[in-house]
C-alpha cells in the first residue's frame, strides 16, 4: 500500500494534546451534524471532502445491475449445494439459505441431520484457535499505533472477527468495514448463503452482492422519504408496514463509470447500489467507497475462483462416514438392550417395559424369547468412530490448537519436543495464515485506518516523515502468535549454523570471522519475537563497539607513551651524570665525549 497516514503504523506517533479527552470525544463529532446516510448499511459518504459532483455523473443502468446480480447468483449455484451439505451434517448452526426457508424460520431446528457433534466442536476449537493465534484481543498482533488499537477495541471488531473464523471452514468469510459516528468504525458479518462474490483479473475479490429483507418502515428510515418507490410509500400507509417483508439488493463492484478527478461519492473506485427486487427501475441509493468495503477471508483458493474451500469440504467424507457409524452403534446398542422377541400367536400383547408384567400362561415352547442372539462388539465400532472423529479434528486443525495444553500435561515431552511438534503442524497451516494476512487482514486494516483518517482521528504526519516515505510501499508487519510461530522455524537454522561454526573454529579459528554476531542476534530476536524494548538497534551496537575500540586504542597509546617515558627518564639521567663527570675534569670522559678543557688547545 502507498504511504498515507498508514506509514505511521511503523512509527511512534507524537502524543496528541489531551489525548485521553480526544479519544473520549472523537474529532469528527463536531464536524458532522445529523445522522449518517446509510450508517447502518454501507455508506462511506459523510466525509466533508465528498462533495456532490459539479458535472454529469454516469451511473450503471438498473437493468445492467440486475443482470450482473443474476449472473452472480447463477455462478453461486454449484457452490451452494456443497455449502448446504456441510451446514446440514457438520455446522448446522451457521448459514442462512433462502431456498431452505432459513430466513422465515431463524429459530427453527437446523440440526436434525447432524448425528455427531465432532465437526461442530472442532470448528469451535478452530475459530478460537485462529483468533487467539492470529488476532488476539489480549495482545498486540501487528505493529499498530495506539489510536488505531483503541478504536479496534472500542468497536465490535473482535466479536465479528471470531464469527468470521467460525465461518471459514465453508471456504470463505466476508467482513464489512464501515464508518460509525459512535465508535469510529464498525464491522458487519455476512453468514454463508447470504452473499455472492466475484474476483478481478488479479484473483482478488472485488465484487460483493447480497439480498436481505426489510420492512417498509426500515426502508424509509434507512434511505429517506425522497428515495422511496411508490410501492413502499403505499405500504407505509397500510397496517402491515411493520410486518411486510421486501427484498433489498445491495451490489458493490468496481466503478467503471468513474470520471477521474471529479469529486463526489458516485466517482469513487467502488460503486454501491441499492434497489428493491422486482419493483421499478430506480435505485434506493447510489454511492461509492474509496476502498473495497468487504474484505473476504479465504481458506484455500483454486485459480480464479471467487469462493474458497475450507476444512468443511475436506472433512465431508469423514463426517458422512461418522454419521453412518454412529447410527450403527446406536442401533447395535438398542438391539442388544431391547432385542426383538418371538412368542406364541395367542399372546396378543407383551409388556416390554422393564419390570413389566404379561398376563398369559406360557410353558415350554410357548414362552416369549429373543428372536435371535446379537453377537455385536460395540467396543470395536466405538474405536472406529474415534478414529474417524480424530481425522475430522486434524482436518479442522483442532489438534494443533489443543496440542499445547495437552502437551503441558504430558510429563514425557520436553519444551523442545513440544516446539518441534508445533512447528510441524504449523507448516501445514502456514499457507492459510499467509493468505489470511495478505487477502484479509491487510485490506481490513488499511480500510479501517483510512476511514479514521478521513474522520480526522489522527494527528498530522510530521513533514520529515511524510517526505521520507512519500513514494514508499508500506508493508504491515504481523507479530501475532501464529505469525511468530511461522518465523520460529528459522531459529533451528541459525542454531545449527552457529554450532557448525563453533566446531570448525576449533580447527580453523579464522572461520569465526564469517559470522556477524550483531546481525545474528538481531535476526534471532526478530524470529523469536523478542520485545523491542529489550533490544538496541544495530546502529547503536556498532556505535558502541566503535567507541569501545577507539577508547581501547587511546588507552593503548597512553600506555605506550608512559612506557617510553619511563624508559627515557633513566637514560636521560645517565647522560646528565656523564656530562657532569666530564665537566668535573675526567680526561677520559672529556675525550670520549669530545669536550676540551677551557683555555687548552686541541692535541
Amino acid at each position: 500500500m502507498k504511504l498515507t497516514h498508514l506509514a505511521l503504523l511503523m512509527q511512534k506517533q507524537p502524543e496528541r494534546e489531551n489525548s485521553a479527552r480526544a479519544l473520549r470525544q472523537p474529532p469528527w463529532q463536531h464536524r458532522h451534524k445529523g445522522r449518517i446516510p446509510l450508517g447502518s448499511l454501507a455508506a462511506d459518504t459523510f466525509d466533508p471532502e465528498y462533495i456532490p459532483a459539479d458535472g454529469p455523473v454516469k451511473t450503471i443502468k438498473r437493468e445492467v445491475a440486475a443482470a450482473r446480480v443474476k449472473a452472480l447468483y447463477d455462478n453461486r449455484t454449484n457452490w451452494e449445494e456443497r455449502w448446504k451439505e456441510i451446514r446440514d451434517i457438520q455446522l448446522p448452526y451457521l448459514g442462512e439459505f433462502e431456498s431452505t426457508g432459513d430466513t422465515n424460520n431463524r429459530g427453527g431446528k437446523r440440526d436434525q441431520k447432524m448425528v455427531d457433534s465432532t465437526a461442530w466442536m472442532a470448528d469451535v476449537a478452530f475459530g478460537a484457535g485462529v483468533m487467539s493465534g492470529l488476532t488476539p484481543p489480549s495482545r498486540q498482533w501487528f505493529k499498530m499505533q495506539k489510536i488505531l488499537e483503541y478504536y479496534l477495541h472500542k468497536s465490535n471488531f473482535y466479536n465479528c472477527i471470531h464469527t468470521c473464523y467460525m465461518e471459514l471452514p465453508f471456504g470463505q468469510a466476508p467482513l464489512g468495514v464501515f464508518p460509525s459516528m459512535e465508535t469510529g468504525i464498525r464491522f458487519q458479518n455476512y453468514t454463508i448463503g447470504t452473499y455472492c462474490l466475484d474476483t478481478g483479473p488479479g484473483g482478488r475479490v472485488n465484487t460483493f452482492c447480497r439480498k436481505f429483507k426489510m420492512t417498509p418502515v426500515q426502508i424509509q428510515e434507512q434511505f429517506g422519504e425522497d428515495n422511496l418507490p411508490q410501492i413502499v410509500k403505499d405500504a407505509l400507509k397500510n397496517n402491515n408496514k411493520y410486518s411486510q417483508q421486501m427484498t433489498v439488493i445491495w451490489l458493490v463492484m468496481p466503478n467503471d463509470k468513474r470520471i477521474p478527478g471529479m469529486p463526489g461519492n458516485k466517482n469513487m473506485p467502488y460503486t454501491s447500489l441499492y434497489w428493491l427486487e422486482g419493483h421499478g427501475n430506480e435505485y434506493l441509493y447510489c454511492g461509492g467507497f474509496e476502498e473495497f468495503p468487504v474484505p473476504v477471508a479465504r481458506y484455500q483458493v483454486n485459480g480464479q475462483d471467487a469462493y474458497g474451500r475450507g476444512p468443511g469440504w475436506y472433512a465431508r467424507p469423514e463426517a458422512a462416514e461418522l454419521a453412518v457409524k454412529k447410527k450403527d452403534l446406536l442401533t447395535l446398542i438398542e438391539i442388544m438392550v431391547k432385542p426383538p422377541v418371538v412368542g406364541p400367536p395367542e399372546i396378543k400383547k407383551i409388556n416390554l417395559i422393564p419390570g413389566g408384567y404379561t398376563k398369559e400362561q406360557m410353558t415350554g415352547q410357548n414362552q416369549i424369547r429373543p428372536l435371535f442372539q446379537v453377537q455385536g462388539n460395540p467396543q470395536w465400532i466405538y474405536q472406529t468412530i474415534q478414529e474417524t472423529a480424530d481425522t475430522i479434528k486434524r482436518i479442522y486443525s483442532a489438534d494443533l490448537f489443543l496440542m499445547l495444553s495437552n502437551s503441558v500435561d504430558d510429563p514425557q515431552k520436553t519444551a523442545r519436543e513440544v516446539m518441534a511438534l508445533q512447528q510441524e503442524k504449523l507448516q501445514q497451516l502456514g499457507p492459510v495464515v499467509e493468505r489470511l494476512q495478505d487477502e484479509f487482514l491487510s485490506p481490513l486494516i488499511e480500510r479501517a485506518y483510512n476511514i479514521l483518517e478521513r474522520m480526522g482521528a489522527f494527528p498530522p504526519i510530521p513533514e520529515d516523515i511524510a517526505e521520507r516515505f512519500q513514494e514508499e510501499e508500506v508493508k504491515i508487519e504481523y507479530i501475532s502468535p501464529l505469525a511468530q510461530a511461522q518465523k520460529m522455524s528459522g531459529l533451528t537454522n541459525i542454531e545449527q549454523a552457529i554450532a557448525f561454526v563453533g566446531q570448525m573454529a576449533q580447527v580453523w579459528p579464522d572461520v569465526i570471522k564469517k559470522v556477524d554476531p550483531v546481525g545474528t542476534v538481531s535476526e534471532y530476536f526478530s524470529l523469536l519475537g523478542a520485545p523491542a524494548k529489550i533490544q538496541r538497534s544495530n546502529e547503536e551496537v556498532y556505535q558502541m563497539i566503535q567507541q569501545e575500540q577507539e577508547l581501547a586504542q587511546q588507552q593503548e597509546q597512553i600506555a605506550q607513551a608512559q612506557a617510553i617515558a619511563q624508559t627515557a627518564a633513566p637514560a636521560a639521567q645517565a647522560a646528565k651524570n656523564l656530562t657532569d663527570a666530564a665537566h668535573d675534569g675526567n680526561p677520559a670522559l672529556q675525550q670520549l665525549m669530545g669536550i676540551n678543557e677551557p683555555g687548552l688547545g686541541t692535541v
